[in-house]
């Protein structure tokens, strides 16, 4: 979410399992309500978890912290329970992301990954204050990842030891494999600037750094609720309210099936009316405020049979967001 980040709390990362308290408790159950149904004739699934976890901010419990009741042990356990194929993280500290990449050697879990810098001086982070993006996969990397800082800013601030700085957002995406076949996976943090979710239009337009034949999933906090224009551009359907045109994207989003939403709408949804489609720019909310915010999209050249499941947790003010996709055959 956009927000303002606070000074210094006095608190440092520690990485070490033992300082994490892994036996946490027992994961919450997901809330699969409506949101679409396997396709028998269709290939592999790939389940995808995507979370900002609020990792350095005051209105939530983290502040830079990898221990029990933070985001990180509660991450650690949701892993262990879904199996992910794919892992996306927001708002996390360095210190956090190291931690997470020691909880799963400890728990003999394949989850390699990738961390970006956005922020520096974020001393709730500790350590060396550093605050980004993280994306992990199941199975081995086969490329460096790759990151894109957003051009515009938007003017969006946070304070932090009592300096004022810009906001740095972007796309950090990682080559790799899901269910044995290719793919490229990225993860976003966008702000409310309409301009960036162009960018990333433009960027996945790009034939060079995604060609039409590489399946791609995108899974982040976007800060746009699904009938903005700018979501035109990653919708291959339904037209909303604000758009200037037909959408022209190139995704799919896990929720779009899920009928609860269709007529109902959530805060920002498109309300798809009747006759019913069979799916809508909608879906369940994911931020405390009740918006949707946070997506898991899937290139539709490749991939089909949309589902999601969100999950109310205490540790973040996002749900936990869990995708599911199944590659075309």
């Amino acid at each position: 979410m956009r927000r303002r980040l606070p000074a210094a709390l006095g608190l440092t990362a520690v990485a070490l399992a033992a300082a994490l308290g892994w036996a946490g408790g027992a994961a919450d159950a997901p809330l699969w309500d409506g949101s679409g149904e396997a396709d028998p004739s269709a290939g592999p699934s790939v389940v995808v978890l995507q979370w900002n976890i609020c990792g350095a901010a005051h209105q939530c419990a983290n502040h830079g912290g990898t221990g029990k009741g933070t985001s990180v042990t509660r991450l650690v356990n949701e892993v262990v329970l879904r199996h992910p194929d794919l892992l996306g993280v927001n708002e996390i500290c360095r210190g956090q992301f190291e931690a997470l990449q020691g909880a799963f050697r400890e728990r003999g879990l394949p989850l390699q990954g990738a961390y970006q810098q956005m922020h520096g001086n974020v001393p709730a982070c500790g350590g060396d204050s550093s605050y980004g993006l993280a994306v992990f996969s199941r199975e081995a990397p086969t490329g460096p990842p790759r990151y894109r800082a957003f051009t515009d800013t938007d003017g969006e601030t946070y304070l932090a030891a009592g300096r004022s700085e810009p906001v740095r957002r972007g796309l950090l995406c990682l080559p790799t494999r899901a269910r044995g076949r290719e793919v490229t996976f990225c993860g976003a943090h966008a702000g409310t600037a309409d301009s960036q979710l162009k960018e990333l239009q433009r960027w996945f337009a790009d034939p060079v750094a995604f060609p039409s034949a590489l399946p791609v999933i995108l899974a982040g906090d976007l800060n746009q609720q699904p009938n903005e224009a700018s979501l035109a551009g990653l919708y291959g359907h339904t037209r909303g309210e604000k758009d200037q045109h037909d959408p022209d994207g190139r995704f799919l989003e896990a929720d779009e099936r899920n009928r609860r939403w269709f007529k109902m709408g959530g805060t920002g949804g498109v309300r798809c009316q009747d006759p019913a489609p069979a799916r809508c720019r909608n879906g369940a909310p994911t931020a405390d405020d009740g918006r949707k915010i946070d997506y898991i999209f899937a290139t539709e050249a490749h991939f089909t049979a949309p589902r999601a499941a969100t999950v109310k947790v205490q540790e973040s003010d996002h749900v936990l967001y869990e995708g599911v996709f199944q590659f075309k055959q």
